[in-house]
């Protein structure tokens, strides 16, 4: 009973530090934005200190109470929306994705709180080539199975299904990475050896031994430089972060935007997501600039599973 308490004092606590979806100085985003200059993120710690210390030492015990079914998020009343999305996705194809509409992601520091590696179904990677590269034997039953995504959720990096992925989900965009056929192949192994590796409740980028869900993606990918900043003494990526960078093109380019209200649907495109990330952040010249770090600069980490 005490420990009941004590996790219901902390989530209402947390609870009263949950951010605005739209920053309360945004006016839209101006009709001359040129998506190859577009900024973000430069304030991450807009809560109290005290808060971003609690979170981290709540956030596995407290985990079960937020967790969300497959079937919670806006974007699973409308299967269009993610079928447009799916029915573009190559292996190798990175998703981020927003869910304003719970309230543990309101808590967080972005539009986008989520981030997978999708991996492809058995015709699209026999397509690439890619059927029977190392390490994909083990993944072949449960690639036929329907599991086509890898993602760091609270009990572990999972591979999972589009609808597991998409379903508690109000937001998805899909971004594609310039890589080579080495690196493509190379980045598959190693989005798949993360499976099974422990949550990191910490979002620590400077730790191998578990991994959120922006680690999964930086570490399948170290071909590509992805930034870092510095979140109440921790070194993290920001989804957001992910998907600024593709947006001005950098090794990465958004694909298509999908977002869904209670009322519909809407591909939203490029300027959509440029739109709903600035709107989040803010005014970026008034915006207080931390530290960013390039994330090759971290130790490169090996997986069991690799």
């Amino acid at each position: 009973m005490v420990r009941f308490i004590a996790g219901l004092l902390a989530t209402l606590t947390l609870a009263g530090c949950t951010l605005p979806v739209v920053d309360p100085s945004f006016t839209g985003l101006a009709p001359d934005a040129d998506p190859a200059t577009f900024e973000c993120c430069h304030d991450p710690e807009r809560q109290p200190a005290w808060f971003g210390i609690l979170a981290r030492d709540v956030a596995e015990p407290l985990a079960p109470l937020f967790e969300s079914g497959d079937d919670s998020g806006l974007m699973a009343a409308f299967p269009a929306a993610g079928q447009r999305i799916l029915g573009q996705a190559q292996p190798l194809d990175l998703l981020v994705f927003s869910s304003k509409s719970h309230l543990s992601s309101r808590m967080l520091p972005g539009w986008f709180t989520h981030s997978a590696v999708y991996v492809g179904s058995e015709s699209q990677l026999r397509a690439a080539g890619l059927w029977n590269a190392p390490g994909m034997a083990r993944f072949h039953d449960d690639i036929r199975a329907g599991k086509t995504v890898v993602e760091g959720v609270a009990g572990g990096v999972r591979h999972a299904s589009w609808t597991q992925a998409l379903g508690s989900r109000d937001a998805v965009a899909l971004l594609r990475p310039t890589v080579s056929p080495g690196d493509r192949r190379a980045s598959l192994a190693r989005a798949l050896a993360m499976v099974g590796v422990n949550f990191d409740y910490y979002y620590d980028m400077e730790t191998c031994d578990s991994l959120a869900c922006s680690e999964v993606v930086c570490r399948s990918l170290p071909a590509l430089s992805f930034p870092i900043r510095e979140t109440y003494g921790t070194k993290v990526l920001l989804p957001d972060d992910i998907a600024a960078k593709a947006i001005r093109g950098e090794d990465l380019r958004v694909v298509d935007y999908v977002r869904a209200d209670e009322t519909g649907w809407t591909p939203a495109g490029l300027r959509g997501a440029m739109s709903d990330i600035a709107g989040f952040w803010g005014p970026m010249e008034t915006a207080k600039k931390g530290p960013v770090v390039a994330s090759q600069d971290l130790e490169v980490c090996e997986f069991p599973g690799g």
